[in-house]
C-alpha cells in the first residue's frame, strides 16, 4: 500500500473540506458563514500571519511563553501543516525568491502548482533553515500533528455537526484560497514583489507583500495608516 506523503495528506484534508462544503450550504446559512469568515479573520491574523508567519519564521518580535502552544493549535484550524515545515519552507522562499529553489514562485512553478502549495513532492528543506525550530512545543506539534489535526475536528464534530462544518471546515476552505492568492497574486508579474489588497482581505495583513519582501525582519507588514495589517494589531498587544 502506498504511503501519502505529509503534502499529500496536507491536501486530501484540503479536499475532504471543500466537499464539506455541500453539507455547509445544504445545511447552513448566510449567518453561518459570516461567523466562519470571523472566525477564519481572527485564525488568520493571531495564529497564521502574527504566529506562523512573522513568529516563528522571521523572529521578528518576542511572545509570552504561552503564545508558541497557542498560535500552533489555533493554526490546525487552518491546516497549514507543522510550523516547522511551514516556517522553514517561507525562509526558503525568502533566501531563494523567484528561483528555483522558491517553493513558492508562480514565475517558476506555475500559478496553479504554487496556489494549490500543498501539491506536488515536499519541499526539500535546508537543515539551515530550520535554526531556532527546536522548542519543545515545535517538536511536538511537528511529531503529533496529523493525530492532532483527525482530533479537534472530530472533538467539534461529537459536540454539534454545525461546529465542525462551520468551526473548521469553512476556515479550512478560507485558509486555503487565502495563502493560495498571497503565494500568486503579489508575485504574478515578472515575480516582482507587489502588495495586493485583495491578497489582504483572507490573510490578516498577508496582502501588503511587497512591504514585507521589502523589510522583512519588521513585524508591522502595514506600513502606512490605510493598509489594513490586523496580524500587527495582535502583535502590538502582546508582544514583549
Amino acid at each position: 500500500m502506498m504511503k501519502l506523503t505529509n503534502t499529500q495528506k496536507l491536501l486530501s484534508i484540503h479536499l475532504f473540506c471543500h466537499l464539506m462544503l455541500i453539507p455547509a450550504f445544504i445545511y447552513g446559512n448566510i449567518w453561518l458563514f459570516v461567523a466562519s469568515f470571523i472566525w477564519w479573520q481572527w485564525i488568520a491574523a493571531t495564529s497564521i500571519s502574527a504566529g506562523y508567519h512573522r513568529y516563528f519564521s522571521h523572529r521578528s518580535f518576542k511572545a509570552p511563553s504561552w503564545y508558541e502552544i497557542y498560535s500552533q493549535f489555533l493554526g490546525l484550524f487552518a491546516n497549514p501543516g507543522p510550523v516547522l515545515t511551514w516556517a522553514a519552507t517561507h525562509r526558503m522562499h525568502h533566501t531563494y525568491v523567484d528561483s528555483d529553489k522558491d517553493p513558492h514562485s508562480p514565475t517558476i512553478k506555475g500559478f496553479l502548482k504554487v496556489y494549490c502549495s500543498a501539491w506536488g513532492d515536499d519541499v526539500k528543506i535546508e537543515r539551515r533553515m530550520l535554526k531556532g525550530l527546536n522548542t519543545p512545543s515545535i517538536k511536538f506539534f511537528h511529531k503529533n500533528y496529523f493525530t492532532l489535526i483527525i482530533l479537534v475536528p472530530l472533538f467539534l464534530f461529537l459536540i454539534d455537526p454545525m461546529l465542525f462544518l462551520f468551526g473548521w471546515c469553512v476556515p479550512v476552505v478560507f485558509a486555503f484560497h487565502g495563502y493560495g492568492i498571497v503565494n500568486v497574486l503579489p508575485h504574478a508579474k515578472n515575480g516582482e514583489p507587489k502588495n495586493s489588497w485583495f491578497a489582504n482581505i483572507l490573510t490578516g495583513g498577508e496582502g501588503w507583500h511587497k512591504n514585507h519582501h521589502d523589510k522583512s525582519q519588521d513585524w508591522k507588514i502595514g506600513q502606512h495608516w490605510w493598509q489594513v495589517d490586523t496580524g500587527a494589531w495582535w502583535i502590538k498587544a502582546i508582544k514583549r
